[in-house]
């Protein structure tokens, strides 16, 4: 899942304000708790206030009415006696406890408003034994009532004053809460926008500092890797594929230069002959035809087998050959130096017929024969012995030129082995290719073209000891046949 830079940006400003609110939720529902306390605390008081307020006024009502007989009076008394039964029901609800004070305190309300409604029923009906009884009984409870209602008030005091250690307490507390929260998110709200950040400019880093590196000419770093999952990773995976990309066609672009430096020093080496090449391969052909006409056959073969060679030579090198036609190159190649050295020296061929339409370069197998043949067994007067051996081995063809010769020396041999695995170049000096046939390449010129046309290295390997003989070995990968193009 691909997550993007204004995903993640949306996402920590979300996060950073669920946690501002949700701390500014959490003080607010603890102020408000606090102010509710607060409020029904002080309710309480100004309730205790209107009961004593309204029982004082009923009083001076009912007196007053009792004393003018006027109607008003009555009336405001019945208002107040009203006004003092809702407070009574408030008192219900908030006070609502089973203390003995505070029960006693609703009882004598309940007196209060008994003895009033007797005084003035008796009052009316003219009954002065009566209403003067019961107007003295409101006296008393009004008495009783502001004496119960100073002593609630006194202990709603004391208690609102451990009521207001306890704010203060809780108001400490959710001040050191508050600072605790705030730190929490504040260092929560640092970490995730470090992180964010960081997945951003950590990405940005490396790519900067790789494109320094390419600028430099340096392809050889590694490729940078990313772990977030946003467009940063897709850039990167396209910067670590083009730099890949580069660097390939920068090794493409070298072994081609390189080959192309060796079909060049193929063909100049193959012009070395002081006359005209193609006026040699002309004459050839004169002097075969004519020794034909004069019945001297093993001398016009000879000849027809130096043409082909010189034929095949002159051919483009940088146009791919079969091993076919290479074979068949060295067949005339065996051909000549029997005819020239007869008995003392013996070429054999064992060759698998199916494995012969696999392309390779042209004027690879003649160097090597003629590497075996000059630096392994000319100098014998007899029993020497040059092998071509060509056999399918799972995925390869595997071409063995064998001989029986001097084999070599210890430095040389190593010097081509680390040639064959890349450690040493081809620095080959003038003298070293001074002492090579005129028809000769040079063995390294063979194993490098290999290398270059088949893109791999293990292509060749050497087996040679003093006086044992020398074994080269070409494993050719067998993915192409029939003239197409190796890859």
């Amino acid at each position: 899942m691909l997550f993007r830079i204004r995903s993640k940006l949306l996402l920590y400003f979300i996060i950073l304000v669920v946690l501002l609110t949700s701390v500014g939720a959490f003080f607010y529902n603890r102020s408000e708790k606090l102010m509710n306390e607060y409020d029904n605390s002080f309710e309480r008081f100004l309730l205790l206030n209107d009961i004593y307020q309204r029982s004082n006024l009923s009083t001076e009502k009912l007196h007053a009415y009792i004393i003018d007989k006027d109607e008003r009076y009555l009336k405001d008394f019945q208002k107040e006696k009203l006004l003092l039964i809702t407070d009574q029901k408030r008192l219900y609800k908030v006070m609502s406890t089973n203390e003995i004070t505070l029960i006693n305190y609703k009882n004598m309300i309940d007196s209060f408003l008994q003895e009033s409604d007797a005084t003035v029923e008796a009052f009316q009906k003219n009954d002065i034994n009566n209403y003067s009884y019961h107007f003295n009984e409101v006296l008393k409870i009004t008495s009783f009532l502001q004496e119960s209602t100073l002593a609630l008030l006194n202990n709603k005091l004391t208690d609102y004053q451990k009521f207001y250690d306890q704010m203060e307490m809780k108001n400490h507390y959710y001040k050191l809460m508050s600072i605790c929260l705030f730190a929490a998110a504040f260092f929560l709200s640092t970490l995730i926008a470090l992180w964010i950040s960081g997945g951003i400019t950590k990405p940005i880093r490396l790519l900067s500092q790789a494109a320094k590196q390419i600028s430099t000419g340096n392809l050889a770093g590694e490729d940078i890797q990313i772990t977030t999952k946003d467009e940063l990773k897709l850039l990167t995976e396209t910067f670590n594929q083009m730099r890949t990309n580069i660097r390939q066609l920068v090794t493409e672009i070298q072994q081609k230069s390189e080959l192309d430096q060796l079909l060049k020093d193929l063909e100049l080496r193959s012009l070395q002959s002081q006359i005209n090449p193609h006026f040699l391969f002309n004459t050839l052909n004169t002097v075969s035809k004519m020794a034909y006409l004069e019945d001297a056959e093993q001398t016009s073969r000879l000849i027809e087998a130096v043409a082909a060679i010189l034929r095949y030579n002159l051919s483009e090198f940088d146009k791919a050959s079969t091993l076919r036609d290479e074979v068949k190159i060295v067949q005339e190649y065996f051909y000549i130096q029997q005819t020239r050295f007869g008995e003392r020296i013996q070429f054999v061929t064992d060759i698998q017929d199916d494995c012969l339409d696999i392309e390779i370069p042209s004027l690879i197998l003649q160097p090597l024969i003629e590497n075996a043949f000059i630096h392994g067994v000319e100098s014998y007067e007899e029993n020497g012995v040059i092998l071509l051996n060509i056999y399918r081995q799972t995925d390869r063809i595997c071409v063995e030129v064998r001989d029986n010769g001097v084999g070599m020396d210890i430095s040389t041999k190593n010097r081509l082995l680390d040639f064959v695995l890349g450690i040493e170049k081809d620095d080959s000096s003038e003298s070293e290719k001074s002492n090579t046939h005129s028809m000769g390449i040079g063995v390294k010129n063979v194993i490098r073209r290999l290398q270059l046309f088949y893109h791999r290295n293990d292509i060749v390997e050497i087996e040679s000891d003093h006086m044992k003989g020398t074994n080269f070995r070409l494993m050719i990968p067998d993915t192409a046949k029939g003239g197409k193009r190796a890859c």
